[in-house]
């Protein structure tokens, strides 16, 4: 009966589990699926967590946990349709001193006083004597001194005219230039055959050039900006780089600083003469940026003597510039000139070219803000276009360009207009001046704007302040802080004027 009883009673523990078996079985699977599930999903969090903990094991064994942020994914937006190629424009960063210049390097002679010197270059005894770090006016024959200061460039004055005050704007940041208003209108009219001659409208493009500097100029602290190569502008090998460069940059002529012909402590006349022979040998040409008031002249007949010597034996060579035939001459400052007793400035100049030119065999471009100084000079030309505060260079070169043009029509001559173009400007270096004053270059956007307003006042020729004055910070020459960007810049905007001329 046990195993009988024990049988049975096990059939019926079996039998009676099975349906609770089967529920069992299926809950168990749904229970097992479930903790597969969330535990796959723990996992995978925490393997994204461990990705990003750094374990660093230092020499006590102790493990230390540093977190490591994940970086942002960064989205690039792709341009659509075709991709354009950049242009990359090199930035060139001006250099910056501390401001001590000099310009010129005078030898003591017999009989010269401190107050006599100063007198000559127009500045004072305490500027020359703080400058050479004099303690006593006593001076010694063959003893070098360093002038201080140049000669402030001329502003033109508006005068009552509605035209002839020009808007004033703000300097821009990027090279697009930003005008008041729109410029006038230049028109080009036929150029008069002048007293004596025609100029034939040939496309010149020449460049002021200074002649004065020697080593020790090149030092910080006295220029604004520093030569690729120093130099010493008596060096011939430093004419031929000069005249060279210009040549690439489509410069057909240097207009050379000049106070005339005397050579005792005067480099310029030397100078010029090697410039002469350099220009010769290499199909160049060079004439005189006449200094009216050169620190060599006492008087009006020092000008007469000093012009009778420049068209007699300089414009006689054959690499003396010429238009139209014609030596051409510039004149810095006409309204400064030398007077005797009631004579006007104008007057002056009469009776200067009567005495030196009487046939008008050559031509005079004056440089001023009266335009009646044509009634003895053949053009005119504004030496510095950049005032402070800043004017609209377009409005200023096409007013003046017009003037020109207005005065020929009046009188029934052939005046000749010749248009500016210059860099930039920084004077704040020069010792002794008032009003100094920096216009930013802008990369050369200033330059850019300059040469398409000279460009679109209708110009007979243009002329570029400057090669190389370096006091007053208007130099194109290769630089330490722009390298060769103004030669550059030059040679492209000289080959479209000359381009729209033909």
């Amino acid at each position: 009966m046990r195993p009988v009883l024990y049988f049975q009673a096990l059939r019926t523990m079996v039998g009676r589990p099975r349906v609770i078996s089967l529920a069992g079985l299926i809950a168990l699977f749904l229970a097992c699926l479930y903790v597969y599930v969330l535990l796959a999903l723990v996992w995978a969090d925490t393997s994204d967590r461990l990705a990003s903990w750094t374990v660093t094991f230092t020499p006590s064994a102790e493990v230390q946990v540093t977190r490591t942020p994940s970086p942002m994914p960064t989205r690039t937006a792709t341009p659509s349709g075709p991709t354009a190629t950049p242009t990359v424009t090199p930035t060139y960063t001006p250099i910056s001193y501390t401001p001590t210049p000099v310009f010129l390097v005078y030898v003591v002679e017999a009989g010269d006083t401190l107050s006599g010197i100063a007198r000559r270059y127009n500045t004072t005894v305490g500027a020359i004597m703080e400058l050479n770090s004099l303690s006593t006016d006593l001076l010694a024959i063959g003893q070098e001194l360093h002038i201080p200061g140049r000669r402030q460039a001329a502003t033109p004055t508006p005068t009552s005219t509605a035209t002839s005050t020009p808007p004033v704007s703000s300097p821009t940041p990027t090279g697009t230039p930003t005008l008041i208003s729109p410029p006038p209108t230049a028109t080009r009219q036929p150029t008069t055959p002048p007293q004596g001659g025609s100029p034939a409208g040939e496309p010149l493009v020449a460049a002021f050039y200074y002649a004065w500097y020697g080593l020790d100029q090149w030092a910080p602290g006295k220029v604004p900006d520093m030569p690729a190569v120093p130099y010493a502008s008596r060096d011939r090998n430093t004419i031929i780089r000069h005249v060279e460069q210009a040549q690439r940059a489509g410069i057909d002529a240097f207009a050379v600083a000049w106070y005339g012909p005397k050579v005792r402590n005067n480099q310029t006349e030397a100078n010029f003469r090697t410039m002469l022979e350099v220009a010769g040998e290499r199909g160049f040409r060079a004439t005189v940026y006449f200094e009216t008031r050169s620190p060599f002249f006492d008087g009006q007949a020092d000008v007469v003597d000093a012009l009778r010597h420049l068209i007699d034996n300089h414009a006689a060579r054959p690499a003396f510039l010429r238009y139209g035939g014609k030596p051409l001459i510039f004149f810095w400052a006409v309204g400064d000139v030398f007077t005797t007793q009631g004579q006007s400035a104008i007057d002056a100049w009469v009776s200067i070219r009567q005495q030196v030119d009487r046939g008008h065999k050559t031509l005079w471009i004056a440089d001023g803000a009266d335009i009646d100084f044509l009634r003895v000079f053949d053009g005119h030309h504004l030496y510095n276009i950049t005032w402070n505060p800043p004017a609209n260079v377009h409005r200023t070169l096409t007013t003046w360009g017009n003037r020109v043009r207005d005065y020929s029509a009046r009188h029934g001559t052939g005046k000749l207009w010749v248009a500016t173009a210059m860099p930039g400007y920084n004077d704040l270096y020069i010792q002794g001046r008032s009003n100094r004053f920096a216009h930013d270059r802008r990369n050369g956007a200033y330059y850019r704007e300059t040469w398409q307003a000279a460009m679109d006042s209708a110009p007979d020729a243009i002329v570029i302040t400057s090669f190389n004055e370096w006091l007053e910070g208007t130099q194109i020459e290769p630089s330490v802080s722009y390298g060769e960007l103004y030669l550059q810049l030059t040679a492209e905007f000289s080959a479209a004027f000359k381009a729209s001329r033909r």
